[in-house]
Order: C-alpha cells, then sequence, then structure tokens
C-alpha cells in the first residue's frame, strides 16, 4: 500500500510541475489560456522566478549595436514591457521575491504536517 501511496505523490508532483511550467508563461503566451485557467499562474514558480531574473538583468541596461557606433536603439525597459512583467517600481521586483519565499514557506508547512501525520514504529 505504501508504493501506492509513493506512486500517486509522484505523480502530483510531476504533474504540479508541468502545470506550473506550462503556465509560467515560457511555452504559452498567458493572454491566449481561456480566463477560466489563468489563476494557475500564480501558484507558478518558474513564473516569479524568471519575472525576478529578468527584472534583475534588464532594468537600467542599455543595448547598443556591437559595430562601436554608439547607436543604442533598445533598453532593458523596452523588453520587460513586450514581455509583459512589471517593473516601474521596486515592489514589482520584490514582489516576486515574496511570492517565492511565500510558495516556499506553504511547501515546507505541507511537509511538516505529512511528516506529523507518519505513525512512529517502535
Amino acid at each position: 500500500m505504501k508504493l501506492f501511496y509513493l506512486g500517486i505523490a509522484n505523480l502530483v508532483a510531476a504533474l504540479f510541475c508541468v502545470l506550473t511550467l506550462v503556465f509560467g508563461g515560457f511555452l504559452v503566451d498567458i493572454s491566449s489560456v481561456v480566463s477560466f485557467l489563468r489563476w494557475i499562474q500564480y501558484f507558478s514558480i518558474f513564473r516569479y522566478a524568471a519575472n525576478l531574473l529578468l527584472i534583475n538583468e534588464f532594468m537600467g541596461l542599455t543595448l547598443c549595436l556591437p559595430n562601436n557606433t554608439q547607436i543604442c536603439q533598445t533598453n532593458g525597459s523596452d523588453i520587460l514591457t513586450e514581455l509583459n512583467i512589471d517593473h516601474s517600481t521596486s515592489w514589482d521586483l520584490w514582489k516576486n521575491v515574496v511570492a517565492l519565499a511565500s510558495i516556499t514557506i506553504g511547501f515546507l508547512v505541507l511537509a511538516y504536517v505529512q511528516l506529523r501525520r507518519i505513525k512512529k514504529t517502535k
């Protein structure tokens, strides 16, 4: 019976990872998803991590042509706007950190609850 529960746990974990990856914005554009499934994006670890890294990388960045002509056509803010990532305030960066921390704490609480439910053998 324990192998059955282990198999179910592996299946649920894999399903969660696949759903959060799909709704993270990499594989499917969120605006093209039907409206009653868009809420899944708010549980995507991949979405918050990618947004955090993209904001950190592209804010304040100016992209120039590589031929030393000092022609700079694009800046990082334009790229973030094109990707539909909020970046106008510093809270837009920190809300991704808070979301990742909240998801981590939630998983740790669920793991603790499940560990407390295990019957101790003597």
